[in-house]
């Protein structure tokens, strides 16, 4: 490109005087607790120290923690060497980047499904996977950083997790995952001034009322309308071209009737062809002495390879013909195999973030994940450990610079993302949206 979760918990990070390992903590199972049961007990019933079974369960170590009847307790995978690791350094789920934090440390709450019982909880490990290794690439550029993690799973009331001894003394919380839980936590980040980071989509006016909310998400409408605004600033003059790729599932109705709507509105003519019409006919629909730009209605593999070696086809006939393609998300999955196509056809995508799959940046960070956690990033879009990696570096270099002052607007860029960038605007009296926007051209 030119431009631009309940029975598995994966990750136990230490820092270690000075230094920094990281080891992956699995639950085997989750423990019903029994009357008359104890901590000392249950550890010993299923073979892990009381140190292990702790870690997989950070309430534990709540000052005024009791264990009670009905509980859910996380039963770990019992490891020798990281047990005694566990055993002489005293360390917790926290993540430190040095061994004693100072008064610049920036405190990280992270509330979000860290489990393996489904979807959610996958991505959001991996999201927090990412974060930890921002961590560690903080940790060398001389940035303190504390990390920690509660479980907070979409039937928990995360008043629990609020009650956490460490959670008060959050700089900045990411979180939640449902918006069940949002009104909850904002209510504490504002009592307690606590930058509030909701990563990912929800629904809910929150952000109207509370400041302390930065929320990420963008909505598919604001997506589509910023979409249809970059079409029209970059393609003033040319002929727009709608191929209908007879896609039945497909969900870019809102998009290409919105552009044809707005094109209508300023008289500018285009042509509508379909992806099972003739050569000639196809042809037809093309312009001799205007630049063409191609826009399909799906997003799909196949019928965007179609598209594709129709319009080779085309060009081969015509050669001096001026041919662009407009399109989606869904396209950097297929630069595998298209790339060569996207650059022929001069493609743009407008999106909210940048997945260049061959940019050193996103190679670097897919060896290390796989080199620390033993597994690859899954291959959603965008990646959850790039976009963790990213946030975290953005609101820690922020933060550090501007104390509670910081709320990411385009004056207080700080960070160049390897993935997902991020530029707040003020909703209001109320909290920060994020507006970043990008028109990628391949």
């Amino acid at each position: 490109m030119k431009h631009a979760f309940y029975t598995t918990i994966f990750v136990l990070v230490m820092f270690l005087f000075g230094g920094m390992s990281l080891s992956a903590q699995k639950i085997l199972s989750v423990h019903k607790v029994k009357k008359k049961e104890t901590v000392f007990g249950i550890a010993k019933e299923y073979g892990v120290t009381i140190d292990e079974l702790k870690n997989a369960n950070p309430f534990m170590r709540e000052p005024d923690f009791v264990l009670k009847k009905g509980m859910s307790v996380n039963i770990p995978e019992h490891n020798p060497q990281l047990s005694e690791t566990q055993a002489t350094s005293g360390t917790n789920t926290s993540v430190t980047s040095k061994a004693t934090a100072n008064a610049s440390t920036v405190n990280i709450g992270v509330m979000l499904p860290l489990h393996d019982i489904n979807g959610d909880g996958k991505r959001m490990v991996e999201y927090y996977r990412g974060m930890l290794l921002a961590a560690k690439d903080l940790r060398k550029e001389g940035y303190n950083l504390t990390i920690n993690a509660w479980n907070v799973a979409e039937e928990d009331n995360i008043g629990n997790t609020l009650s956490a001894t460490n959670a008060a003394k959050c700089n900045v919380v990411f979180g939640p995952l449902y918006t069940s839980q949002v009104r909850q936590l904002a209510d504490f980040c504002m009592e307690k001034n606590i930058t509030m980071v909701i990563p990912f989509s929800i629904t809910g006016d929150d952000v109207q009322t509370c400041p302390q909310i930065h929320q990420v998400y963008q909505t598919q409408a604001d997506i589509t309308a910023k979409s249809i605004d970059q079409f029209m600033a970059q393609f003033a003059n040319a002929h727009p071209i709608f191929i209908d790729c007879n896609d039945v599932t497909s969900k870019k109705g809102a998009f290409t009737f919105g552009l044809r709507k707005r094109l209508e509105e300023k008289k500018i003519a285009y042509s509508i062809t379909n992806l099972n019409s003739s050569q000639e006919m196809f042809a037809k629909a093309f312009s001799g002495n205007m630049r063409n730009v191609v826009v399909l209605n799906t997003g799909r593999y196949a019928e965007t390879a179609k598209a594709i070696e129709k319009l080779d086809i085309l060009s081969q006939a015509n050669p001096g013909m001026l041919i662009s393609m407009f399109g989606y998300n869904e396209w950097f999955m297929y630069t595998k195999t298209l790339q060569n196509k996207f650059h022929k056809y001069d493609a743009y995508v407008p999106s909210v973030y940048n997945l260049d799959t061959a940019s050193l940046g996103v190679k670097r960070l897919e060896k290390e994940y796989l080199d620390y956690f033993k597994s690859p990033m899954q291959s959603a879009i965008p990646r959850f450990a790039i976009t963790g990696y990213d946030h975290l570096m953005f609101f820690v270099k922020g933060y550090r610079k501007y104390g509670k002052e910081f709320h990411g607007t385009s004056s207080q860029r700080n960070y160049t993302p390897v993935q997902t960038p991020l530029i707040f605007e003020r909703v209001g009296k109320g909290g920060y949206k994020n507006t970043a926007f990008m028109l990628i051209h391949f």
